[in-house]
């Protein structure tokens, strides 16, 4: 298989994480709050390690500080601008009270913009891979475990708004399948401008950046919105944990 073809296929199963998400709201009955803080403090310990030990770390290896700083810092301000634009998994947050219309919007709001956030991380999965084809599955591995509880989030108002199961988890795995399509773009952009330095330094570094934005503007505030803290801390050491292991493996 090409390379472009494998940086897609890892997408595309980092992607369908949406879906198991929806799937874990719809056979579970009473899915409980302390779970779901958990799981968003676990899915935030991996993207932060990934982030930094890995992306990051790798774009200093092979670009000047100062530059991989600067795509870092452009990844960032990039998903700020499409949060701002666009809407996304905050609009999940505590809907008590609202009109199973309204929930529905909700988790259809939310669905869409998960998919449009997608789209980066499958530039990221392609930038990893481009350099370093373990880079790429350890990148992809970081976001099945986030994307999981944000297909958790997209289910939840659906599934109160009395959504058809079959509607809720065509939603979830519909709005995963945009992370393969930003994957076939950046590989695209590869093969055309090249796999050198400065453009593979840029997209990890980029992705970095986006990485970290997401995990510090959704996941964690959004964890403790259901509160109980200590658990949405032990996940987070936990998700540190894993992903160090998985560093130890890999490597």
């Amino acid at each position: 298989m090409s390379q472009i073809g494998e940086s897609f296929l890892l997408s595309l199963i980092a992607g369908s994480a949406t879906g198991i998400g929806g799937l874990i709201v719809l056979r579970t009955e009473n899915l409980s709050k302390r779970y779901i803080g958990f799981s968003m403090g676990f899915a935030s310990g991996v993207m932060l390690t990934i982030s930094f030990l890995n992306l990051f770390a790798e774009a200093v290896t092979i670009l000047p500080y100062l530059n991989a700083a600067f795509a870092f810092s452009v990844g960032a301000l990039f998903m700020i601008i499409l949060d701002l634009a666009l809407p996304h998994l905050e609009l999940g947050r505590k809907e008590k009270g609202i009109v199973e219309s309204k929930l529905f919007k909700t988790g259809l709001l939310i669905a869409i913009g998960i998919s449009l956030h997608n789209i980066p991380e499958g530039l990221v999965v392609s930038a990893g891979y481009a350099h370093m084809p373990r880079l790429g599955v350890l990148i992809a591995i970081a976001i099945f475990s986030h994307n999981i509880p944000e297909g958790v989030a997209t289910a939840v108002p659906l599934l109160m708004a009395r959504t058809k199961e079959s509607k809720i988890a065509g939603l979830t795995f519909l709005s995963g399948l945009s992370e393969p399509l930003g994957a076939l773009i950046g590989s695209n952009i590869f093969a055309f401008l090249g796999a050198n330095d400065q453009i593979v330094g840029g997209g990890l570094a980029f992705g970095a950046g986006v990485m970290t934005y997401i995990t510090a503007d959704e996941l964690i505030p959004i964890a403790h919105e259901y509160g109980h803290k200590h658990a949405v801390s032990v996940g987070l050491l936990l998700g540190v944990i894993f992903a160090l292991s998985l560093l130890t493996i890999l490597h």
